[in-house]
């Protein structure tokens, strides 16, 4: 975040993205990160934080990092070196609903749609009739939270039952921890291929599901399971590849305030 105060309507960030894939082969080489970066500008609709609505205006520049000069495309994608590069502005609407108990937050529901556009951009020419330069996507997001007394402190823990919500609760030493996260994720690509009609959703269809669980003593961690569908592979280069996956593993994140304890005096500290 560049700009944004907890007053302001108006806020701006860089956004960073890079993902690797390392390749099932001898030595397990990464022929071509994905790099995404770009900003974004956000704009809260209304007052009520426990019933938000925001808009988001953004651009992303996405490239693999090459810049080999790539021949008329015969059979598969040279996957190795071929450059890969676009960029594309997008906009969404984000709205949803946090469930409170007195002060303490419970559970969440968060929806965002979303309409981004390539073509306005140059491109690689290997992408030419055959790339979702136009998609529309909508994400759904369902996260559950309990309520826990600082884990650094072990003489100190409690059960998340035994806390009382009380308003004149300085919550100081507590925390709200998220415990469960769902998520569900599609979009469609509407802009025309030279090979596929609009109704093509092999193609044109992206979609998966995550679930993240966070068990009582995993503090910035939790445990990971997706599954999707990639009609088009989101990853640069290999965006002709279509096919379901399964993915596993541990999810790790930052908490936006942590609790630290000395002796029976609790202070709450912020993280940058």
């Amino acid at each position: 975040m560049i700009l944004g105060t907890k007053g302001s309507r108006l806020a701006a960030a860089l956004i960073p993205d890079f993902t690797i894939r390392m390749l099932d082969m001898k030595s397990r080489p990464v022929y071509t990160p994905d790099f995404r970066i770009g900003g974004s500008f956000y704009y809260r609709l209304n007052a009520d934080e426990n019933n938000y609505k925001y808009a988001t205006l953004g651009f992303m520049h996405h490239s693999n990092g090459q810049d080999t000069t790539h021949r008329p495309v015969v059979g598969t994608l040279n996957y190795k070196d071929w450059d890969f590069s676009t960029n594309y502005i997008y906009g969404r609407y984000n709205w949803g609903k946090v469930k409170m108990d007195s002060n303490i937050m419970r559970s969440s529901t968060n929806h965002q749609l979303e309409f981004k556009s390539n073509g306005l951009f140059d491109f690689d020419d290997v992408i030419k009739g055959d790339y979702g330069f136009t998609r529309l996507s909508y994400s759904f997001s369902y996260r559950k939270y309990s309520y826990f007394y600082d884990l650094f402190t072990n003489a100190d823990q409690e059960d998340n039952g035994k806390r009382s919500s009380k308003k004149e609760d300085d919550q100081k030493g507590w925390l709200n921890k998220e415990k469960f996260r769902w998520n569900l994720e599609a979009s469609y690509a509407i802009n025309k291929y030279a090979h596929y009609n609009l109704l093509a959703v092999k193609r044109r269809l992206n979609i998966e599901a995550t679930g993240y669980y966070s068990l009582s003593w995993m503090r910035q961690t939790a445990f990971m399971l997706a599954a999707g569908y990639y009609g088009e592979d989101p990853y640069n280069i290999y965006f002709k590849d279509k096919y379901a996956w399964v993915r596993f593993g541990i999810a790790v994140g930052f908490l936006k305030y942590t609790a630290k304890a000395s002796g029976k005096r609790y202070e709450t500290q912020g993280l940058n």
